[in-house]
């Protein structure tokens, strides 16, 4: 194999001699901060959950195990998201539940062009001997896996993995998949969205070389590190759910395998990566910080700094009136639940109730309820360790249900059925 070549290398080597690629969960800065822990990997889950689940009974049927390749695998994060996908919301038992049990899995590859990323998995899981890992350029598709490995029941990616890919690149991996893939194998996408927030100059961008822009993993570290070091640059493409769509449509033209879209969901609209660092788009606010203290144990947040500004973004035909109405149902939500802290009134005299969508209808509803129930209680500081991880997850459900799979998060989760 030809040496590989990695958009954005010595970041990620430094990251991993840093120990930013540990198994940490849970942080208010950096790689693992509360928004990836408590919104974007539970949203992984809950998108993924009815599709894995579908499979994984597939499989137990057939007396076999889940073959999964994770491609561009990282140090393994994708293994925890997958395993520790719960059944159900609402199980209080003393044990969880899971969609795939480690021992339903046959084998989980992890693929990586980094060999400082397959020798931090190596060692992360060298006691789990059905995870593997194994350095591999996926500009050159799936390369020798194709004849070495039998198919896989799920090709996975995550974090923006395939965006480092150039399109036609793209192309070639999805192709070489439908080709070793087999009936009713899911393809999963995790892109980097092109209508985020975090950089409306990129919106309207037109030639396929308009849509490769030069990134950087800032928001590795703290605001005063990152003024004193040099952050890396490297080119990235970014993705709107339209031209997944088209993709899909070309990749079955071209193998006669038909690759059908099953679900598009944007993911951290209001509160991707970049809102912090504010590298693309000055005018933002750091939503994301403060999103992050809601669920820090013991500390409250100052909820009038998540209040958001409508006026900061250019117009466009359909995704400034989406983003105008999810922003205006979120203050609506703060809003309420910061009166509703020192107040107690019935919800359907606030004024428009009855024209609310309904994803704020409930998020409102919960918060009443939740602030409610804690009347009571003295011990344990309620407004930090219950009221505000609930409006944490409120806010995230509001911004799940509203979202449209067109590209207006940092992150576009993609699913795709092999049929």
């Amino acid at each position: 194999m030809k040496p590989a070549k990695l958009n954005g290398f010595k970041t990620y080597t430094q990251a991993v001699q840093e120990g930013k690629y540990d198994l940490y969960v849970g942080n208010l800065f950096g790689k693992y901060d509360n928004v990836r822990t408590y919104w974007e990997d539970q949203l992984t889950r809950i998108v993924l959950r009815p599709f894995l689940g579908e499979l994984v009974d597939k499989q137990r049927n057939n007396n076999q195990g889940v073959r999964i390749v994770d491609l561009g695998c990282g140090a393994g994060q994708g293994y925890d998201i997958l395993t520790k996908i719960d059944r159900r919301d609402l199980d209080l038992g003393l044990q969880h539940k899971r969609v795939l049990p480690s021992d339903d899995l046959s084998l989980f590859l992890g693929l990586d062009i980094s060999q400082a990323m397959v020798e931090k998995g190596q060692a992360l899981f060298a006691d789990q001997p059905h995870v593997q890992f194994k350095q591999a350029d996926l500009s050159e598709g799936l390369s020798e896996i194709k004849t070495t490995e039998a198919p896989f029941d799920l090709y996975f990616s995550s974090y923006g993995s395939l965006s480092h890919l150039a399109r036609k690149d793209l192309v070639n991996l999805l192709q070489d998949i439908c080709h070793h893939g087999k009936q009713g194998s899911l393809v999963v996408m995790d892109l980097i969205g092109r209508y985020s927030i975090e950089w409306p100059d990129f919106w309207y961008a037109q030639s396929e070389e308009e849509k490769v822009r030069q990134y950087n993993m800032g928001y590795l570290y703290s605001e005063p590190v990152r003024q004193t070091i040099d952050i890396e640059s490297f080119p990235i493409r970014f993705w709107t759910g339209a031209e997944v769509r088209e993709l899909a449509q070309e990749i079955t033209a071209n193998t006669g395998v038909n690759l059908e879209v099953v679900r598009l969901v944007d993911r951290s609209v209001l509160v991707g990566r970049h809102t912090d660092t504010k590298a693309f788009n000055p005018q933002l606010k750091q939503t994301r910080r403060f999103i992050n203290c809601l669920h820090e144990d013991y500390l409250r947040t100052n909820l009038e700094e998540l209040m958001l500004d409508t006026s900061i973004f250019p117009e466009h035909e359909f995704i400034t009136p989406f983003l105008n109405e999810l922003i205006n149902c979120w203050n609506i939500l703060i809003e309420f639940t910061q009166h509703r802290l020192s107040h107690n009134f019935s919800l359907p005299e606030l004024k428009g109730w009855d024209e609310f969508p309904k994803p704020l209808q409930f998020a409102l509803m919960t918060m009443d309820r939740v602030i409610a129930d804690v009347g009571w209680m003295w011990y344990g500081d309620p407004r930090a360790n219950i009221i505000e991880p609930q409006l944490g997850y409120a806010l995230r459900t509001l911004e799940y249900e509203m979202q449209q799979g067109w590209g207006c998060g940092h992150g576009l989760l993609v699913v795709l059925k092999i049929s």
